[in-house]
């Protein structure tokens, strides 16, 4: 089995999706629990090691460990927490150190959609107003630009600098090497069961035996119509995370219900000038980010710019 080293606390995860937001990570983590050798932690992001990030100490190693007790089965305990990608080098040696046989998986999605989609989410959470505009989302990203990563008091406003990829990108592949594995939004949303049985080959798993033949995408962001039964919504999401993990089906009926009750159809899209802006921004990132997929014998999907 491959393993975390012996802690005396108990399971360790030997595999976690990293990154990035709003690249498929909920999916993937759910797709990747399809196979029978692979156990998913009872919270999907435990955020454990996001502390690293701000200077801060971990908790102790037993309340993380609790979140995998029932994966002792499992060739492969799994959690994913797509802010840990941000936390460089810093983050991925104290990770590796802390689990031991450590495996990581990074989602990237092309920068100026992975912001646009997490604008759009933030105001789903109603943590920016609802009438803010993507322009004037995307000057207050920019004033903040340097600092927004390292303050969790600016977390709404990181949908610029989380998708400069290539700040990140050489201290995860420096430190963990063939154990990093890349994959990106665009594959895993035109042919979900191809990525999963590329990742599923690379941890050396049959994937004949995972059910690859329904997967379909999790987590998609949605407007609301009334703000109250939003915040009853989300509350009860993240609270009752653990039992509708048990539940699924409940959990799909009752989001369909709400959903028909609450969703409002977007009405905001992305001028050819925001576009523009977001190309100009990424431009010098991509082409760091481009040499370095090189270097790893990959090439990010031909459509970005």
């Amino acid at each position: 089995m491959d393993g975390s080293p012996d802690t005396g606390v108990g399971r360790l995860p030997n595999l976690v999706v990293i990154g990035v937001s709003k690249a498929g990570t909920t999916s993937l983590f759910e797709y990747l629990g399809r196979h029978p050798d692979i156990g998913l932690s009872d919270v999907k992001e435990l955020r454990y090691f996001t502390p690293i990030r701000y200077g801060q100490p971990l908790e102790p190693l037993p309340t993380y460990a609790r979140h995998f007790e029932h994966c002792l089965q499992q060739r492969y305990a799994v959690e994913a927490t797509p802010g840990y990608f941000y936390g460089g080098r810093p983050l991925a040696r104290v990770m590796r150190e802390t689990c031991g046989s450590l495996r990581v998986v990074l989602s990237l999605r092309e920068p100026g959609a992975r912001c646009w989609s997490w604008f759009r989410f933030m105001k789903s959470r109603m943590r920016i107003p609802k009438d803010l505009t993507f322009d004037t989302y995307l000057d207050r990203c920019e004033q903040l630009h340097g600092e927004a990563l390292h303050r969790p008091d600016h977390e709404a406003y990181r949908g610029l600098e989380g998708g400069c990829y290539a700040e990140w990108l050489d201290d995860w592949t420096d430190e963990f090497g063939s154990d990093l594995r890349v994959v990106f939004f665009d594959e895993l949303v035109n042919d979900p069961p191809a990525v999963l049985e590329g990742l599923l080959d690379w941890l050396r798993l049959d994937s004949c035996q995972a059910r690859t033949n329904d997967l379909q995408a999790a987590n998609t962001t949605q407007q609301y119509r009334n703000r109250t039964a939003q915040q009853l919504a989300v509350s009860l999401n993240r609270h009752g995370e653990r039992f509708f993990r048990r539940h699924p089906r409940l959990k799909s009926g009752l989001r369909s219900g709400y959903y028909a009750l609450n969703r409002a159809e977007p009405r905001e899209t992305m001028t050819p000038e925001a576009r523009e802006r977001l190309n100009r921004f990424y431009r010098p990132y991509s082409l760091r980010l481009m040499a370095q997929l090189e270097r790893l014998g990959m090439e990010a999907p031909a459509d970005w710019p």
